[in-house]
């Protein structure tokens, strides 16, 4: 069986915090195959970032990371900055949430998109810029209407969003994280960037890791998917099986704080909430971080942390003691 392009095992990541350090990432395992998107979706401030974060070696400097992060096999917390400069763009890249602040202002979007193309692929500056051309042209900015001369403030949101990822994708990499990539952008973009990611990486066989906290968004672009909660990967599974069951009650109510599913007495009404606060990354939680806030909770559940319980089909799990509809899993 061919090894999975990103193997995450036993993810921890803390940084110093007054008082002493803030777990933000707990054990956190996961994989991405080639040519297979993954979803990671959760409330802000879950780990979802941070996660994408250690991936791509861009951790705070002051951060301590353990565990594994293999990208095409090669652990890369071991690697210096220097190191993961020739794996940045080359095996991974990534689309980012905000594009203006991930774009250069004072550089022209045709440089920027060659940038990478001349570090990592030796071309002369001629064949870089030609190669830009051409990779501009297949992210919806055709040259002929968007020159490479414009800088990142002479276009739109959604048009800077689709240089980034003409940037992420220039150099063929073989995972790809998107990292909430239609924020701040109207719908009808946000479905064209989607569309556009989705089927880039499918054209290439890429690994695709889709972050949002929109469960929408998930259940249009990834085969898997993962809930985190707490720095914590919560249920896991298909996106199918985990929309069908919503076997861990945080997933459930999720779910029903959806828009247009969480509307309290017709339109007009309230969103559902879910009750009580995520809880403060610096405070050590002995049991299940999610059971003061949880429906199902019980005493124990205060007190140990649950393992992942299997659900229903095969490869769908949930941490927790009570999974599906209640049935005790100890």
């Amino acid at each position: 069986m061919t090894a999975p392009v990103l193997e995450i095992r036993n993810l921890t990541v803390e940084v110093p915090a007054s008082g002493g350090t803030a777990r933000i990432l707990d054990r956190v395992s996961l994989s991405v195959n080639a040519g297979e998107s993954v979803g990671i979706v959760g409330e802000s401030g879950c780990g979802k970032s941070m996660t994408a974060l250690a991936v791509m070696g861009l951790l705070p400097e002051a951060a301590r990371a353990t565990g594994t992060v293999r990208l095409a096999g090669q652990q890369i917390l071991d690697l210096d900055d220097g190191m993961m400069s020739l794996v940045r763009g080359r095996v991974v890249s990534m689309v980012f949430q905000e594009p203006m602040t991930a774009l250069n202002p004072v550089r022209n979007i045709g440089d920027q998109v060659a940038e990478g193309l001349r570090l990592h692929l030796g071309l002369s500056p001629g064949k870089a810029r030609r190669e830009a051309s051409s990779l501009l042209r297949r992210v919806g900015l055709p040259p002929e209407r968007f020159s490479l001369d414009l800088y990142p403030h002479e276009l739109s949101g959604g048009q800077r969003q689709r240089v980034v990822t003409a940037i992420a994708l220039a150099c063929g990499p073989r995972l790809l994280i998107a990292d909430e990539p239609t924020t701040a952008l109207d719908v009808t973009i946000q479905d064209q960037i989607l569309d556009l990611l989705v089927r880039v990486a499918e054209e290439e066989g890429m690994a695709l890791m889709m972050i949002s906290h929109d469960l929408g968004v998930i259940a249009e672009t990834t085969d898997r998917m993962s809930v985190m909660y707490a720095g914590r990967i919560v249920e896991e599974g298909t996106t199918a099986q985990v929309f069908s069951e919503m076997a861990h009650p945080y997933t459930r109510l999720l779910f029903a704080a959806m828009p247009a599913k969480g509307l309290i007495g017709g339109d007009g009404g309230r969103l559902a909430t879910i009750p009580g606060q995520v809880p403060d990354p610096q405070e050590r939680i002995r049991g299940c971080a999610f059971a003061p806030r949880c429906p199902r909770a019980r005493s124990h559940c205060s007190q140990r942390v649950p393992n992942a319980h299997a659900v229903g089909t095969r490869g769908h799990t949930a941490r927790c003691f009570y999974p599906g509809h209640g049935e005790a899993s100890v």
